[in-house]
């Protein structure tokens, strides 16, 4: 009775997933970058200066360099005759101003960049010249009306890059266009290449990230968006208010991302996508409706050697990291982390706290090159205390109060835009060949770590052979669960769950408090020496997850008979 009963679950699993399995966010057809550049940028301190400054940035420095130092005093005038150089007063004309290998040094102040707040938001069909540039909306209705008003969700319509070109500030308050070629055809992209502004390096010039604000009318969906342009060197500023991205990069090989806080987005802190060589550093996300930090569809780091940007790494192994994330820290998210197709991602020596849940990487959605995600490595972090109850009835009655528009509610207010289950500290929903290890996982109140399998038809792959394709080869080694650094006990609620489906997964050297066994659901987990070998998942475990894959943050905020958004009390 296993068999017919797990294909009726995963039946259910794929026709109630039917509304999510559009991609997790409005971006047009992409490809990946052609693998050329060695690894991110590295900070320059050459290269052509152009200088943005506020009528307080004089006041704002001597406030911030305020001391008797002579270091102190040296950088102050360093500064200040740097000013004297501004000639611009908002960020995108100084974009605009650029060639390849500038610098834009930002000095201290609040931009708001009024000139691309009153660029009229398109829609499609208005009548302009980018009114009808808008890529094709996978399992959406395209002909319904759009949403009252500029709004980036419900449905999610994905201006295609023509948009960009011609609208450049429709949609984003901050646009880097590095590629100006129209597109024929929007649904065939062509190979992402950088013709200008390649190389840009834009920095505020602070001491900390919050002197330099950039705070968007949470109207236009990216407050910067770097699209094709490789080399892009972003560093030491605060992002807010995007109405879907703080900062959005596409397309692009070889970015850094450093001392940037980013927060109150509505959907993600920093997102890339279909962007390779990456480093993120340093990065303080929280309060943004998804994740703080997303590096989602990730090239496959075997595809470098083996030349096939869309393969599986299934033969050749683990064999290189196309992202990496380090000394960041995200709370207070609805994820700390995600990433569909989040291949390649090397993830250490962060922290993930305070958030529903800590971080997931999955194979759900659809339209996200590089499916079905493999080859993440997450070691050293502290992933603790993710029971943040952003679906809360409490919670979730004020997002719909005031308002269904993210520029209506206030700026604090955090308001899922994706299910998660509240208390996880780490979900690998499908995914292959992942290593996690040496982290601190701690007081997560459901599970420490969850892993269950996706079936390929819930991103749009109906082929049979495939709908076991997931969460096979995952290893999870020598983490300390329920205790902190300090030897603590606090404890997970299950430290591993597990929905019993895959080939190759095992549990090795993981302890808790003072040395103990660590939990688990089944109480027995494979080791390495004789990795899992079934093809089949639990059909109760997964037939439990079933109804959350109808959640909608609007016309069904609490399914029947899920779980997720429950969580039970803290355990002893």
């Amino acid at each position: 009775m296993r068999r017919p009963l797990l294909l009726l679950v995963l039946t259910c699993v794929a026709s109630l997933a039917a509304p999510a399995a559009s991609p997790a966010h409005p971006e047009r057809p992409t490809v990946f970058p052609a693998y050329k550049v060695v690894g991110p940028p590295k900070y320059r301190t050459t290269g052509t200066a152009l200088v943005v400054c506020q009528r307080d940035s004089g006041a704002r420095l001597k406030r911030i360099y305020k001391g008797r130092g002579a270091k102190t005093r040296r950088e102050l005038r360093r500064r200040l005759k740097l000013l004297k150089k501004c000639r611009f007063r908002e960020i995108q004309p100084a974009v605009n101003a650029a060639r390849s290998g500038y610098r834009i040094l930002i000095m201290p102040g609040v931009y708001t960049e009024p000139a691309s707040r009153t660029t009229p938001f398109v829609q499609p069909g208005d009548a302009s010249k980018c009114g009808e540039d808008f890529a094709v909306t996978e399992g959406f209705d395209n002909t319904a009306p759009p949403p009252a008003g500029p709004s980036s969700a419900d449905p999610p319509v994905r201006p295609n890059r023509n948009h960009h070109i011609k609208c450049p500030n429709s949609r984003n308050l901050i646009a880097i266009i590095g590629d100006e070629r129209l597109e024929e055809d929007a649904a065939a992209p062509s190979d992402p290449v950088c013709r200008r502004l390649c190389n840009l390096q834009i920095e505020g010039y602070g001491k900390t990230a919050k002197d330099v604000l950039i705070t968007s009318d949470r109207r236009k969906t990216d407050v910067i968006r770097a699209d094709r342009t490789n080399g892009i060197y972003l560093r030491r500023f605060t992002i807010e208010n995007g109405a879907f991205n703080g900062i959005d990069i596409v397309e692009t090989d070889g970015f850094t991302v450093k001392e940037i806080e980013a927060r109150f987005n509505q959907n993600y802190g920093i997102l890339s996508f279909t962007a390779t060589n990456g480093l993120y550093d340093r990065i303080d996300g929280h309060h943004n409706g998804d994740s703080g930090v997303y590096p989602g569809s990730g090239m496959k780091g075997c595809a470098l050697e083996n030349h096939d940007l869309y393969g599986t790494c299934e033969k050749l192994g683990c064999q290189r990291w196309t992202t990496e994330i380090r000394n960041s820290r995200s709370h207070d998210n609805v994820l700390g982390y995600s990433g569909t197709a989040g291949n390649s991602t090397y993830v250490h020596d962060n922290e993930f706290d305070n958030n529903s849940a800590g971080l997931t990487t999955d194979s759900f959605a659809s339209g996200h090159p590089g499916m079905p995600q493999e080859c993440f490595k997450w070691e050293r972090n502290k992933i603790h205390s993710n029971n943040n109850n952003l679906f809360s009835a409490e919670n979730q009655q004020k997002c719909a109060a005031g308002g269904t528009t993210f520029d209506q509610r206030p700026q604090d207010l955090v308001c899922p835009q994706f299910q998660v289950p509240v208390g996880t500290g780490v979900l690998v929903a499908g995914g292959n060949r992942n290593l996690l290890r040496e982290n601190w996982i701690y007081d997560n109140w459901r599970w420490g770590v969850a892993q269950l399998g996706v079936p390929a038809a819930v991103r749009g792959d109906d082929d049979p052979a495939h709908q076991t394709d997931t969460s096979n080869g995952n290893r999870y080694v020598d983490n300390r669960m329920g205790v902190r650094p300090d030897g603590t006990r606090d404890p997970n609620g299950v430290d591993f769950w597990w929905d019993e489906q895959g080939v190759g997964n095992c549990w090795q050297g993981n302890m808790g408090a003072g040395g103990a066994a660590t939990t688990s659901d089944p109480i027995l987990v494979p080791g390495c020496a004789k990795p899992s070998n079934s093809a089949a998942s639990n059909p109760l475990k997964l037939g439990r997850q079933v109804p959350c894959t109808a959640w909608d943050p609007k016309r069904n905020p609490r399914p029947v008979g899920c779980d997720w958004f429950d969580v039970g009390p803290e355990p002893q």
